[in-house]
């Protein structure tokens, strides 16, 4: 009973130090995971809705959170290629040769009909610029004991206007993500199914994705030869390697 006892104790104690940290630390700790100067990848889409799956591929560089460069190499979308600089997005088709800037309406659309908007592909982790944080206690994701983070936004140009996030307590990633409407709808959920040790940090790997204004509809996007921080030529980011 006495050993239950310093047991249990310790465990309170843990838990209460950890509730000590801010809402605003814990973003800063997953920001520290997910962020990076450069990276590199390889990628696989998988867009099932109703009982059908489509596969899309993908190689994709970018630079921090404003640059980003991606070539679909499945034999469907054969060098349509997508280019973000900043908050502005193009798409190149290639059998058209024909260029398309997404903006308005358009940024709501699920990318190649996935449950990935336009919008979130834009949309930077720096979460504490946009959204007001709360930390709301503690919930298991998976297994795993994670902290609840409140989102409330508070700028008008913030793709949600409330998100909440499963942040877990040992690699702190965002396991969980659920965001909603002005009007408390729930649009979107997304979760974290594989984690990578890159370096000295977690990675999420591996993500699904479920709009709640589809049926019967989610999307795998799992990600692979990730290199963090490699050199990248800067001409990769320009409209002539958009259209080449």
């Amino acid at each position: 009973m006495k050993q239950y006892l310093v047991s249990a104790l310790i465990a309170a104690l843990a838990a209460a130090s950890a509730l000590a940290q801010t809402a605003d630390e814990l973003l800063a700790k997953v920001d520290a995971n997910v962020s990076y100067g450069s990276i590199s990848y390889s990628a696989r889409m998988e867009i099932t809705i109703g009982g059908e799956t489509r596969y899309k591929t993908m190689d994709a560089v970018g630079q921090g959170s404003t640059k980003a460069f991606a070539e679909f190499t499945n034999p469907e979308d054969m060098g349509t290629r997508f280019l973000k600089l900043d908050k502005n997005l193009w798409i190149y088709f290639p059998k058209e040769q024909d260029t398309v800037k997404i903006s308005g309406h358009l940024l709501k659309e699920g990318m190649m009909g996935s449950d990935v908007s336009y919008e979130d592909s834009l949309e930077s982790s720096d979460f504490p610029a946009k959204y007001s944080a709360a930390l709301k206690g503690e919930e298991e994701v998976e297994g795993r004991r994670c902290y609840l983070v409140e989102l409330s936004a508070k700028i008008p140009t913030a793709a949600y206007d409330r998100r909440l996030l499963w942040i877990d307590a040992e690699r702190y990633l965002s396991l969980k993500q659920e965001m909603y409407a002005k009007s408390g709808k729930l649009l979107k959920v997304s979760r974290v199914l594989e984690v990578s040790r890159i370096g000295e940090r977690w990675f999420p790997s591996r993500s699904e994705y479920v709009s709640k204004l589809r049926n019967n509809t989610k999307t795998v996007f799992a990600m692979t030869k990730i290199e963090l921080d490699p050199p990248i030529d800067s001409r990769q980011f320009s409209m002539s390697s958009l259209t080449k």
